[in-house]
């Protein structure tokens, strides 16, 4: 498991292979090279070798599964290192980790490599509708006139096409921060847009969102109630979590929902991924987004849907088969 320190979702996982009895031993890369000790060879076809941190050591023979969550980068350092090559070092100590996980006969969910090109917000969308699924109206664009057209044309939202930089309030690396989905206007569309690439949408008016989770082929979905999408209101739900403005419940997904996001994640050869749908008036669903790595800790909590379990089930597969190709040679 690569994950960071502090990973509620990552902590639920591992109280469910636990209780299968599953070995697991969890990492952060982050921690390489100054707290994890790798050493691996190329011989005979194939990659064998350790990985060795302070508490446990994993012979690469027994990997069956990697489940990538939440990991920092390698990061290397030493007194006197000039910063320019600790990060050469850090990048040196990326492409030899997980050049040799990449190589191993092993299920991933999912590969980084793939989360980073299914995190394209405009990859997504081409997508999901070739997958069957309805998306609004999108525009991306770094000239001031043709956003202006395009808002002044019906109700619009702006939404970031990545995060945005980790800063603290003195502007000091520290927590990530939040850019929320908002309404804009024509008159507030200004010389700035040609500083960026920015992603407008059509507005839809909701009738209540949805967060789907999807583990293999294991749906699990959550109805969210919250003021989004209404006058005078943050057009983003994610505005109040934590408050009693807004609730999840469980939600069945329509057969077209569930073959379209099957459909999607085969297309970008993912076994995971955490989608968010708007759910119209008339009851249809719109696809924004999938986060191929996003939390599913508040759906799990909210309505009791076991999908830590699923994840689990899904780890616990590959390492029967994984024992099973052993004892049969393959």
């Amino acid at each position: 498991m690569l994950t960071r320190d502090l990973d509620p979702t990552a902590d639920m996982v591992v109280r469910e292979l636990g209780a299968t009895g599953t070995p697991v031993v969890r990492l952060d890369p982050g921690d390489l090279p100054n707290a994890i000790e790798m050493t691996a060879r190329f011989d005979g076809g194939r990659w064998r070798g350790r990985l060795t941190t302070a508490h446990r050591e994993v012979d690469l023979s027994e990997v069956s599964a990697v489940y990538n969550r939440r990991p920092n980068p390698p990061l290397a350092g030493a007194p006197g290192m000039r910063p320019e090559d600790a990060e050469w070092a850090s990048s040196e100590c990326y492409e030899g980790l997980y050049g040799v996980l990449y190589s191993l006969p092993a299920l991933w969910l999912n590969r980084p490599d793939l989360n980073r090109s299914a995190s394209l917000k405009p990859l997504q969308l081409s997508t999901a509708h070739a997958c069957g699924l309805l998306v609004p109206e999108t525009l991306v664009t770094n000239s001031p006139s043709d956003a202006e057209k395009f808002v002044s044309e019906a109700p619009t939202v702006i939404k970031t096409l990545r995060g945005v930089p980790q800063r603290d309030a003195d502007d000091a690396p520290g927590q990530p921060l939040i850019v929320y989905t908002w309404q804009v206007s024509p008159h507030e569309v200004d010389d700035t847009v040609a500083q960026a690439l920015c992603q407008l949408q059509r507005r839809i008016e909701p009738l209540y969102e949805v967060r789907l989770v999807a583990v293999g082929a294991q749906l699990f979905a959550a109805r969210i109630d919250s003021p989004s999408g209404r006058p005078a209101e943050v057009a983003d739900w994610r505005a109040y979590q934590h408050t009693d403005r807004i609730s999840y419940t469980a939600v069945d997904v329509p057969d077209e929902i569930h073959r379209g996001v099957l459909a999607y994640l085969a297309s970008l050869q993912l076994l995971y991924g955490a989608f968010d749908f708007m759910v119209d008036t008339d009851g249809r669903w719109h696809f924004l987004e999938c986060n191929p790595n996003g939390q599913f800790a508040f759906v799990e909590y909210s309505t009791g849907q076991p999908i830590a379990r699923a994840v689990a089930d899904l780890l616990v597969q590959a390492d029967a088969e994984h024992a099973t190709a052993g004892q049969t040679g393959a």
